[in-house]
């Protein structure tokens, strides 16, 4: 029986988590073939429900969906209790990470966010870029190792990439993240914005989408101390206005958010990828919000001009307060 090495991403998953977890995986079986490595299988996994554009795109691409997975616990192996294999990809701390990861054997961490607090007792392959999206370094990769890269893939990982940087216009895209979107669709004769607001499109029904996955679909706790704890929340969208008509739904359910799990603030970002900038709305403690930023929180948001990364421009500057 061949033992099975997870490939997976954040809880909360995004499509960026998702693409990075079925492209990496589909690479690294790939190599194995190549190089004789007999008895492994690298499994895409997932700790959340599918993103509707990444529903999307692996259907198109007739490609199955990632393992719905609880917890990276031990697992049995020829009558014995052995640690699961683990590859990170997208993330490379706890609190993001799968129920269990201290008792899991971390063997690979692909990613591009800051350095947090997973540890391994050996050397690890850890791979961390600071660049625009976890597909570009799996696009990367494949370059690099001269495996072919079927259309299907290609086009899993162009649409991450262009979801995470927000169609290049994000101030985490770099022109690394720029090349590897050219590769990808002049390999798919696509063109990449065109592409991208066909992925985006794809999102809709904010109208009638639950609150708590309009909220919590893309959403992070961030460790700012010891003893706080906020949450950043990002909805991307090309329909502005329909989110914002329902304001009043949003600040109650990031009020319960709140209260039930101490954060000192719940801050959604509103994303309007159209006029590329975001929507404050917060509840919780806004005193470190109102100094950060700048503003005062208030009822109906604060409008952020040129705001559109939670990593570099919401998250970072909160981490660093």
């Amino acid at each position: 029986m061949s033992a099975k090495i997870l490939v997976v991403g954040h809880r909360n998953p995004d499509n960026d988590s998702i693409s990075a977890a079925v492209g990496y995986a589909h690479l690294k079986n790939a190599l194995a073939a190549r190089d004789g490595e007999a008895g492994v299988e690298y499994v895409p996994a997932r700790l959340g429900p599918l993103p509707v554009e990444s529903a999307w795109m692996l259907e198109r691409n007739n490609i199955p969906e990632p393992v719905l997975i609880e917890n990276v616990n031990p697992v049995e192996r020829d009558g014995e209790e052995v640690k699961q294999q683990v590859i990170l990809v997208d993330h490379n701390e706890i609190a993001q990470a799968a129920p269990g990861i201290e008792n899991a054997e971390v063997v690979e961490v692909i990613d591009h966010h800051r350095i947090a607090d997973i540890s391994t007792a050996n050397p690890i392959l850890f791979l961390n870029l600071p660049i625009g999206s976890t597909a570009t370094i799996v696009t990367l990769q494949f370059r690099q190792t001269g495996i072919e890269m079927p259309d299907s893939i290609a086009m899993v990982l162009l649409s991450a990439i262009l979801t995470d940087t927000v169609i290049m216009k994000s101030p985490t895209c770099t022109p690394v993240d720029v090349e590897q979107v050219n590769f990808l669709a002049d390999k798919l004769g696509l063109s990449a914005v065109d592409f991208g607001m066909e992925i985006f499109r794809t999102r809709g029904g904010e109208r009638t989408m639950p609150i708590v996955k309009l909220v919590e679909a893309d959403s992070k706790e961030f460790k700012v101390s010891d003893d706080v704890t906020v949450l950043i929340a990002q909805r991307e969208t090309v329909d502005l206005p329909t989110v914002m008509g329902r304001e009043a739904e949003i600040r109650e359910h990031m009020r319960k958010l709140v209260d039930d799990n101490g954060y000192e603030f719940a801050l959604l970002m509103a994303t309007d990828i159209l006029a590329e900038g975001s929507q404050f709305i917060v509840e919780g403690d806004t005193a470190r919000v109102n100094r950060v930023f700048d503003i005062e929180c208030c009822e109906g948001g604060n409008w952020m001009p040129g705001v559109l990364s939670r990593k570099k421009q919401v998250a970072a500057p909160i981490l660093a307060s």
